[in-house]
C-alpha cells in the first residue's frame, strides 16, 4: 500500500482494508498531518451533539466510512440521503470521525482496531477525543476535563481552560484509542465535560468553545445552545429508533470515558 507524500491534500486508496472485523473506506482527499477529531456517542450524546455540529458549521465535507460488521445493518437517514452511521469528515487540516451509533462492549477492539491502524497510516499532528461524563451539579457550569497521551501537551489544555485529571478509569472507543496513541507516541488529548442530563446540548456548547481554542477555529456555540431543544429531540428520536431496531445492545452506562 502506497500513501502520497506533498504538500497538498492526499488522495487514500477508496477502500482501505485495516482490520478484520471493520475497515475505514475513504472517498476523498484528506490533509497532510491533520487534526483528527473522534466523535462517538457518549453520556449525554455530548460528543456526538458536538461533532454533528461542527460538522455542520464548519461545512465539512464527507470523504469516507467505517463499514463493519456490526454497523452494516444500520443506515441512517439525513436530507433523504441514506448515509453509513460512522462517517469522516473534512475540511482544511481538520479530520472528524463521526458516529451516530453506539458501539457494544464486545465490539469495541474492531471498531477502534480499524481506526488505529488508519491513525498510523494518516501521522495526524494531533487527536482529540471528545466525551460526556457524569458529576455536574444542578445550576453549575459544565466543567471541561481532561487527559493527554504525553506530558509535553499539558499546557495546550491549560491554556484552553480545561482542567487536567490526576486519576481515573477510561473506558470504551475513546480510551483504546487513546492507549494506542500513548504506545505509538502519537499526540492526543481527551476531553471530557461534566453533563446534567441527556442529551445535553449546553455541554455540547461547552466542548465547542474548548475546540475553538484548540483548533483556532470560530465556532459560535451560540447558535447551539438556541437550537438545543430542536438537537435534543432529534437525539431521543434516534436513539429510541436505535434501541426498537437493534436486539442485544450495550449500552454504555458511563460513556466511553469518565475521570
Amino acid at each position: 500500500m502506497v500513501f502520497a507524500a506533498s504538500i497538498r491534500p492526499v488522495l487514500l486508496p477508496h477502500s482501505l482494508m485495516l482490520n478484520a472485523m471493520a475497515r475505514i473506506v475513504v472517498t476523498g482527499k484528506l490533509p497532510e498531518k491533520p487534526v483528527v477529531v473522534e466523535g462517538f456517542p457518549s453520556k449525554g450524546f455530548v460528543s456526538t451533539i458536538a461533532a454533528n455540529y461542527m460538522i455542520r458549521e464548519m461545512g465539512m465535507k464527507l470523504v469516507g466510512y467505517m463499514d463493519s460488521r456490526e454497523t452494516s445493518n444500520v443506515t441512517v437517514i439525513r436530507e433523504s440521503t441514506p448515509l453509513r452511521p460512522i462517517r469522516i469528515y473534512t475540511k482544511d487540516n481538520i479530520i472528524m470521525i463521526y458516529s451516530e451509533v453506539m458501539v457494544p462492549f464486545n465490539t469495541i477492539p474492531d471498531i477502534a482496531g480499524a481506526i488505529n491502524a488508519w491513525l498510523e497510516k494518516l501521522n495526524p499532528s494531533l487527536v482529540i477525543l471528545m466525551a460526556g461524563i457524569m458529576g455536574v451539579e444542578p445550576g453549575k457550569g459544565h466543567e471541561i476535563l481532561g487527559v493527554t497521551s504525553k506530558q509535553g501537551l499539558s499546557r495546550l489544555l491549560e491554556g484552553s481552560k480545561v482542567r487536567l485529571i490526576k486519576e481515573g478509569v477510561l473506558t470504551g472507543v475513546s480510551s483504546n484509542i487513546l492507549l494506542h496513541c500513548v504506545e505509538k507516541d502519537i499526540p492526543a488529548v481527551a476531553l471530557m465535560v461534566e453533563t446534567e442530563y441527556s442529551p445535553d446540548a449546553v455541554a455540547a456548547a461547552s466542548m465547542i468553545e474548548v475546540l475553538n481554542r484548540l483548533l483556532k477555529v470560530e465556532i459560535n456555540s451560540e447558535t447551539l445552545l438556541k437550537m438545543g431543544k430542536d438537537i435534543e429531540s432529534q437525539f431521543k428520536r434516534i436513539i429510541s429508533q436505535m434501541k426498537k431496531g437493534r436486539e442485544g445492545y450495550i449500552r454504555m452506562e458511563e460513556g466511553p470515558m469518565y475521570g
